[in-house]
Formats: C-alpha cells, sequence, structure tokens
C-alpha cells in the first residue's frame, strides 16, 4: 500500500526535486555574482542538447539587446576567430566600423569587470605600484574603521598618560659584514 502511494507520487517527487535545483541554482547565482554557478553553466554547455538551447537563447537575448555586437560575433564565430588570436586581427578588418566598435566596447567592459585581483598579495603590490586606484565601496569602509579605531586608541591613550610621549625606535641600519 505505501509502495503504491509512492509510486503515484513520482512525478510530485520529481517536480519538487527541480524545484529544489532550481532554488540551489539561483541562490549560487546571487552569490559573488554568479561566481559559483559559473562552473555548472560551462558543464551544462558541453552537453549537447542543453548546451545548443542555452547558446540559441543566449544568442537571441543578444540580438535584442545589442544587434551589431551580434552580428559582429556571429562573423567572428564564423571566421574562427575565438580560438586563435591571429585570426582575430585579420577578421576584425572584415566587420563595419559600428561592429567594430560594439565588439570593442564589450572587450573593454568584460575586461573591467574581471580585473578585480582576489590574490591579497597581488592587490597590495598592485596598491603600492598605483596600478589599482580605485577602492571598492567595501575596501573603503574597511579602511574608515580601521582609522577610527587607530584614533580612538590613541586618544585613550593620550587620556591614561598625558605627559608621556609615544616612544619611537631609533631608525638603525645594519652593516654588511
Amino acid at each position: 500500500m505505501i509502495a503504491s502511494i509512492f509510486w503515484l507520487l513520482t512525478p510530485v517527487w520529481v517536480l519538487l526535486f527541480l524545484t529544489l535545483l532550481l532554488g540551489v541554482f539561483a541562490i549560487l547565482s546571487r552569490i559573488k555574482g554568479g561566481r559559483y554557478a559559473r562552473p555548472i553553466v560551462a558543464g551544462v554547455m558541453k552537453t549537447p542538447l542543453l548546451g545548443r538551447g542555452l547558446k540559441k537563447l543566449s544568442e537571441s537575448a543578444l540580438e535584442r539587446s545589442n544587434p551589431l555586437l551580434a552580428s559582429a560575433m556571429k562573423k567572428l564565430e564564423r571566421a574562427g576567430a575565438m580560438r586563435d588570436p591571429q585570426r582575430m586581427q585579420k577578421s576584425l578588418s572584415l566587420l563595419s566600423s559600428a561592429e567594430r566598435r560594439a565588439w570593442m566596447e564589450a572587450a573593454e567592459q568584460q575586461q573591467s569587470t574581471g580585473s578585480g585581483v582576489s590574490n591579497r598579495q597581488i592587490r597590495r603590490q598592485l596598491e603600492r605600484q598605483g596600478l589599482q586606484q580605485q577602492k571598492s565601496a567595501k575596501e573603503k569602509a574597511k579602511d574608515k574603521r580601521k582609522d577610527k579605531k587607530k584614533k580612538k586608541g590613541e586618544k585613550e591613550e593620550e587620556r591614561r598618560n598625558p605627559h608621556a610621549r609615544k616612544r619611537r625606535k631609533p631608525n638603525r641600519r645594519r652593516g654588511r659584514s
């Protein structure tokens, strides 16, 4: 009796599983700008049926939003420029000026979104060199909090002992032997 109910409710279980899967994917796509959903989409794109369907969907969405970029992408894919940088240079000459402009704008936009360096050591190195001038809002807020804590600590120390001066270590250089 119980087994027959289970088998009768199989479509419900399948629907529940699919909604759960969709919910997990929606949550993953919201976290860090879809960082964790990208590998899943890349894996799904490798399957023949779903890959073709997703590719057609993305192409049609691109045609609606930016028709010049869509036509440029089609021409570049036909020329095989997506795989070879030398072919890319040759095939850029095949594009009209408006298509080339749309392609360059899209390339610049993609480079600017992917420039966020995640490695702390590299990020600090770039900051020292002055290459990464713009800080995110999170980093600015973090710096403000650090400055406030530092000032607060200095004020408390001054309040406890107003006559004491801060002692600094002498700047010694080590000689070579």
